[in-house]
């Protein structure tokens, strides 16, 4: 490790522990003060016991081997920004669980549940801060050429002149390429040449980190022995897999008993922002079935002196990975619509495997008000409830228009749970398939709970429209 690493590391466990120290200290003293912050004055004017600091100092130990533990120490230049922050919460559960396991038969008189939930939250929030602020102080630094790791780059041809042509316009990366070893066409053409340039550059002590662009199937023996004699000294080896080439997927990479799993996945990655997103969704849903109570007895009354049948209409629907489930709506159409459909199949206007008629003869005259302010979507609250649905996602589909999907890549929205509106809902409405996926399509691949937010903003606007709903 160079000593600039060094330096850096040093730092950043000062930063850290610094942090831990700060939201202990800080949740002593709001507890003290019957929960409320009195100022950081408060905190010097607090007494400490030597038994208290020493307690103090082993448990900052005890947060040091869980940041450690949980990789925390380890580069995350090339990972996403949740990915560190998983990892910091994973370590504080760590190091607060002993704190929870202590209370109950500890002297001190500080430990309090109310301690303990204060200071987990100080820690937690006062980690991620940190932890976001010295990112991105790093990438400044690195754009200005200060902590740079030196790397080789070693592959096949134009593999190795893309990867290397990547790492040098990605200045944030802070990667100083000092080698780049072409190994031909193939893998296998001068393997042992290869090996005695990266042998010399690591005797050497020159790199940090060796960057394989190999094609598995011709050169595991290769990157087997790379792996070998870089794992002697530390060096970090970063696979640029070349297994396959993907479009629309992401790759995350775990561990089982030290076997690297390359995970390729479609939709957004599983992160604290969906749970946000799912806490969003509970919330939502729940007050929604609240506030609009009355009006769904209105409607319940309405649609029984409309027409005779049921209230609400439940149909099988594809969400999430092909599962099928029974959504809800309020009943809009004469009972037997369904088996109404085959013989008004050559009126479809809707392109695609989708069915639409905007003025659809089994509609009822009450339905047709609900279809057009978009009431009749509202008891799918209760999918979203279940968990089942989303407030944001693309449109659940019937049974009868995915069997009729024949463009593989559309069948991409089911990577992502099903919502009550979607990008297509709020921005056309038009009845061509292919627009509708587009649309679906960019909403998948640009998911954020800003973009959630912005879409159910457009939602209401959309409603009052009235455009295209039928």
């Amino acid at each position: 490790m160079s000593p600039n690493r060094r330096a850096v590391l040093t730092l950043l466990k000062f930063c850290d522990l610094a942090v831990v120290t700060f939201a202990f200290v800080g949740a002593m003293s709001v507890d003290q003060a019957g929960g409320h912050w009195r100022g950081w004055w408060s905190v010097f004017e607090m007494r400490f016991s030597v038994l208290n600091m020493l307690g103090m100092l082993a448990y900052l130990g005890v947060w040091h081997f869980a940041l450690r533990g949980c990789g925390l120490y380890g580069s995350y230049r090339l990972s996403a920004a949740w990915r560190e922050l998983r990892d910091v919460a994973t370590a504080a559960v760590v190091a607060i669980l002993p704190l929870v396991l202590f209370m109950s038969f500890s002297s001190f008189a500080f430990l309090t549940g109310r301690f303990v939930l204060i200071f987990a939250v100080a820690s937690l929030s006062g980690l991620s801060v940190e932890r976001r602020l010295l990112r991105v102080i790093g990438r400044l630094l690195r754009r200005r050429g200060r902590n740079l790791r030196n790397v080789v780059v070693i592959g096949t041809s134009d593999a190795t002149l893309e990867l290397t042509a990547q790492l040098a316009r990605r200045h944030d990366f802070g990667y100083r390429i000092i080698g780049v070893i072409d190994c031909g066409a193939s893998a296998t053409d001068e393997p042992s040449t290869a090996l005695q340039l990266v042998t010399g550059l690591v005797d050497k002590g020159q790199i940090d980190e060796v960057f394989m662009a190999l094609p598995f199937d011709t050169s595991q023996a290769l990157i087997l022995r790379i792996i070998a004699i870089c794992e002697e000294q530390g060096i970090t080896v970063r696979l640029a897999s070349q297994m396959a080439s993907l479009q629309w997927a992401r790759a995350l990479v775990d561990q089982i008993d030290g076997q690297p799993i390359v995970t390729l996945y479609t939709g957004p990655p599983d992160s604290p922002r969906l749970l946000v997103k799912r806490a969003i969704d509970i919330v939502g849903a729940a007050v929604g079935l609240a506030f609009f109570a009355p009006l769904f007895a209105l409607c319940a009354m309405a649609i029984k002196f409309d027409s005779p049948g049921a209230v609400f209409f439940a149909q099988e629907r594809v969400g999430r990975n092909r599962h099928r489930f029974r959504v809800f709506k309020f009943r809009t159409m004469v009972v037997d619509a369904e088996a109404q459909q085959a013989a008004l199949e050559p009126f479809n206007e809707a392109s695609g495997p989708v069915f639409k008629i905007e003025n659809d003869p089994r509609a009822t005259r009450f339905g047709r008000w609900l279809r057009r302010t978009s009431v009749d979507e509202l008891p799918q609250l209760i999918n979203v409830l279940k968990g089942e649905m989303s407030l944001v996602g693309p449109r659940p589909l019937p049974v009868r228009d995915v069997e009729r999907i024949d463009v593989r890549w559309h069948r991409r929205r089911f990577s992502v749970k099903p919502g009550i509106t979607c990008l297509w809902q709020v921005q056309s409405r038009t009845p061509e398939f292919d627009e509708w996926v587009r649309l679906d399509m960019e909403y998948i691949d640009n998911w954020s709970l800003a973009l959630d937010f912005k879409i159910l903003a457009m939602t209401i606007p959309a409603v009052f429209s009235g455009h295209g709903a039928h």
